[in-house]
């Protein structure tokens, strides 16, 4: 017979697995009387809410503490400092957090978690939703050894010991990839937003600037529009330095940033008016200001500053140019910093003359009527204008840049040499809306510019003159002449007064023959040589027609080293034959490299023609 210890014990036994079997069919588990199981490696620890859902953060270590809330002006400190957070911090732990991949797990028992970072002194981070319940509680420790592969990342990334500070979730020490450790240095200093500004870029509709240069205002009508210089003269902005003030506005940061309680700003004389920037959003009246003190010294590095939606905070900005910052001395904050210096914005679909007027010679007109290509006049013969040169000119007016601004109020252009321009440029549109560009040199040979009807006189660089051909036989288009081997009957060619070698060429057959002298060499011509120079000769375009003067040019095609006539067929308006035309083009080595000289017939001005071309016309047809 059993004693009764036992039947006691039995009973307790049988009670227990009743509790037991019932808890486990209300709750699914033993977790939350043995604690949760430890996250599996490769999972991640957090997973049930999402960063949108993160609306309190708190953090302590070493001996520190800081909150933070996200109200409609972004992450507020609330504790120790009543400032802005900075909003990448704030990204960076939240991020941190629910990416947190487990590369290992350990029994808390089993590990020495001083060693691992996660004693009393660990940075500790507790995250909230808006009604302040935590969504991640935890304990961040030192960088462990291992070093994780992270799909996506080039590099393998560091990693850190991390315990829940949840009772049910701490047993357990976890390796996870990644390190936010450096945020939590000094004194929590680096959660505080060190930029003084805090925009929108996008967002912004107004910039008003005051620096020793003078006050100026920027502003644009929507997010769409351009940005303008608004006072004190209305004119358009250069793009680059637009979007360089923007960026190192959003990018200045502080040296430091303290407490205004604790510190007065410097540089406070009021016979010096601070610096100041303000910025205004559209849809809104309030300028957030950012006033820049004067520095201690001419040669301080930094230089104090507040900002108006800031009130407790000093910041030291950086006042000189320093690698890997932004400086207040990298910004753009001169009226002729920011102004646009490109000479002139046109409009070239609607162009439909240009009118070229040097002082030396007589005027160039260049018109066109779409979608005929442009003309000019040469010599009373309308021609094809150059191409090319046409190019050069828009090229050289639409992104030449003004290499300083000489005054904004001129009346009187004479010290500028602009009252007797050395050249003048005219450009009319096809509504007959005119420009006109003023070019003249002072003194000391200096190069400026003024559009006629503004009181502005900017400083070009002299090479623009060089982009600009002033002569009638430069406009001339670059193609020479049009063989069309359809019509070709013969070209015969002669090479440093020898005896010339006659081709014939039959275009049905697509077939040559050769002699020189009465002696057939047909057996030795190289057809597929021929066809090579025939494909040169049908559409050779010049380098750059010169001077019917042009002494070198002159002499050196007294005497050519390669005479090429070419006889074709000349067909009349309904495409039949009407006779037959000689054309001679002659080439003589330049003094110039990489050039050779041409002459055309009779024409008047010789021409430079590229070396490559020259040596493919030159190269011998026969076979030895």
């Amino acid at each position: 017979m059993r004693s009764l210890g036992i039947t006691l014990v039995l009973a307790l036994l049988a009670a227990l697995l009743v509790f037991l079997a019932a808890w486990q069919w209300r709750q699914g588990n033993f977790d939350s009387l043995l604690g949760d199981p430890p996250v599996a490696v490769g999972r991640r620890i957090h997973d049930s809410f999402t960063a949108d859902e993160v609306k309190h953060i708190r953090i302590s270590a070493g001996g520190a503490s800081a909150g933070f809330t996200l109200r409609e002006n972004g992450w507020q400190a609330t504790t120790p400092w009543q400032d802005r957070m900075d909003p990448r911090a704030a990204l960076g732990i939240i991020n941190f957090t629910l990416g947190m991949r487990v590369e290992d797990v350990a029994d808390a028992d089993e590990v020495d978690s001083t060693a691992m970072g996660l004693g009393d002194g660990a940075v500790k981070i507790r995250l909230e939703d808006a009604e302040r319940r935590p969504l991640a509680n935890y304990k961040l420790g030192r960088i462990s050894s291992w070093m994780a592969e992270v799909e996506g990342e080039e590099q393998p990334l560091a990693t850190v010991f991390v315990q829940s500070r949840d009772p049910r979730r701490g047993r357990h020490v976890y390796i996870c990839a990644g390190d936010i450790n450096p945020l939590f240095k000094d004194g929590l200093k680096f959660l505080r937003d060190h930029r003084p500004f805090y925009f929108n870029p996008v967002n912004l509709g107004k910039i008003r600037i005051r620096s020793q240069q003078g006050d100026l205002t920027l502003g644009r009508e929507s997010p769409q529009s351009p940005w303008r210089v608004v006072k004190p003269l209305d004119l358009p902005t250069d793009p680059a330095a637009m979007k360089k003030l923007l960026e190192g506005l959003f990018e200045l940061r502080a040296a430091r940033v303290s407490d205004r309680a604790a510190a007065t700003p410097t540089g406070t004389d009021a016979a010096v008016k601070p610096g100041q920037i303000g910025i205004t959003p559209f849809g809104s009246e309030t300028e957030t200001v950012l006033e820049i003190f004067p520095p201690e010294a001419p040669d301080a590095h930094d230089v104090q500053a507040t900002v108006s939606d800031r009130p407790n905070t000093l910041f030291d900005l950086p006042l000189k140019p320093e690698p890997g910052i932004v400086s207040l001395a990298d910004l753009p904050l001169a009226m002729n910093d920011l102004r646009d210096p490109t000479l002139t914005r046109l409009n070239i679909a609607s162009l439909g003359a240009i009118s070229i007027k040097p002082s030396t010679g007589p005027e160039i007109l260049i018109t066109r009527e779409p979608p005929k290509p442009w003309m000019t006049i040469i010599n009373g013969v309308p021609r094809e204008a150059s191409e090319e040169n046409l190019f050069a000119l828009l090229k050289a007016v639409t992104t030449s840049r003004a290499t300083g601004f000489e005054s904004d109020a001129a009346t009187d252009f004479t010290p500028w040499g602009l009252d007797r321009p050395i050249l003048t440029l005219r450009f009319l549109s096809s509504d007959n809306q005119a420009l006109e560009l003023r070019f003249g040199m002072d003194a000391r040979g200096g190069l400026f510019a003024n559009r006629l009807g503004t009181p502005t006189v900017m400083r070009m660089d002299g090479s623009f003159l060089t982009a600009i051909p002033v002569r009638h036989h430069e406009w001339r288009h670059a193609l020479l002449w049009s063989v069309n081997r359809v019509n070709l009957l013969a070209i015969k060619r002669g090479e440093n007064g020898a005896p010339p070698l006659e081709l014939k060429y039959q275009f049905d057959t697509e077939t040559w023959q050769a002699a020189r002298g009465g002696e057939d060499l047909t057996p030795r011509l190289d057809p597929a040589r021929a066809n090579f120079m025939l494909s040169v000769l049908e559409g050779i375009k010049v380098s750059r027609w010169l001077a019917a003067d042009d002494e070198k040019a002159l002499v050196a095609l007294e005497k050519p080293s390669l005479v090429l006539t070419v006889t074709e067929f000349v067909t009349d308006q309904e495409g039949e034959n009407s006779g037959v035309m000689d054309r001679t083009v002659s080439l003589a080595p330049s003094a110039t490299p990489g050039f050779c000289y041409g002459r055309l017939d009779k024409e008047p001005h010789p021409f430079l023609l590229d070396a490559e071309t020259c040596g493919k016309l030159a190269a011998d047809l026969l076979e030895q």
